[in-house]
């Protein structure tokens, strides 16, 4: 993959097949979406490029930021556990936790982390299964929809995911603790914020299901761009045929992304729409 020098704006996105990430990508630090990002999606869009979302949050969490933009792509939601169509309303897959073989192990982070939030997700909702003292910031400032409801209980339905959140050392160690109930080789972990550590089935992550939507006969000739700017996004940087970082990405993701874009407070889609696209050469 190389980069033309002096390269014009194109009117064709028809080659593209784009994934964004959104928090710390897409959304800037005053937890909005810019209008010149909505401006440059909508462009990308009507001159035949396909737009999709790649991130941890639920399709609830993700409309009141996307406001009269629908994506006309597929979108990556809880951190690849749920692949869904929003033009048509439907969840193209789903790949659901063993979540049985997490009872031990999150009563175990309940009785020895205080202060942890314990979030699972459900396809109905999210419940929080730790103490209603114990408050996750951007629940209460995105006002979403939970039900406090005992682990006992939620244990009888399907998991998306779980996320603890608390401070960065006490999830080292609740990670640290997965080898101890022999869960280290049988789910997927990954750190998605510093105070995020989430839990899914094994094999699941953005990055792999980016690789089946590959596979898709309305995929598999398109040029596939994916941007992000942490951990969780590794995955499906890599496996774009061009990845970009964001520039407030952690180092670990500038190293493997192809291409380093503006931050998340510079107009990302502006940028790689109008100036980073056209003067790709794959």
């Amino acid at each position: 993959m190389n980069i033309k020098e002096g390269s014009d704006m194109t009117d064709s996105y028809e080659q593209y097949l784009m994934l964004s990430d959104m928090d710390g990508t897409l959304i800037g630090s005053n937890f909005k979406i810019s209008q010149k990002n909505f401006n440059a999606i909508r462009y990308f869009i009507e001159h035949g490029g396909i737009f999709g979302v790649a991130t941890g949050r639920t399709k609830y969490s993700i409309r009141p930021y996307m406001g009269d933009l629908k994506p006309n792509g597929p979108c990556i939601l809880y951190n690849g556990a749920l692949v869904y169509d929003f033009e048509k309303d439907r969840d193209i897959k789903s790949e659901f936790l063993e979540k049985h073989m997490l009872d031990e192990y999150v009563d175990h982070c309940l009785k020895n982390f205080e202060n942890m939030t314990v979030e699972i997700f459900t396809p109905e909702m999210m419940y929080i299964v730790s103490s209603e003292g114990n408050v996750d910031p951007s629940v209460e400032r995105e006002k979403k929809v939970f039900r406090y409801s005992a682990l006992a209980e939620v244990s009888e339905m399907d998991w998306y995911k779980a996320i603890l959140f608390d401070t960065g050392k006490n999830l080292f160690e609740a990670q640290a603790a997965l080898k101890t109930f022999e869960l280290e080789e049988r789910v997927e972990n990954v750190f998605s914020q510093d105070f995020y550590l989430e839990l899914l089935k094994k094999n699941v992550s953005k990055g792999m299901a980016l690789e089946g939507l590959k596979k898709l006969p309305r995929f598999s000739q398109k040029t596939v761009i994916a941007v992000g700017d942490y951990d969780n996004d590794i995955g499906m940087i890599k496996s774009a045929d061009a990845g970009i970082a964001v520039r407030n990405a952690r180092a670990c993701v500038k190293q493997a992304a192809d291409i380093i874009t503006v931050s998340n407070d510079e107009d990302v889609m502006q940028d790689i729409i109008f100036n980073i696209l056209p003067a790709l050469q794959i």
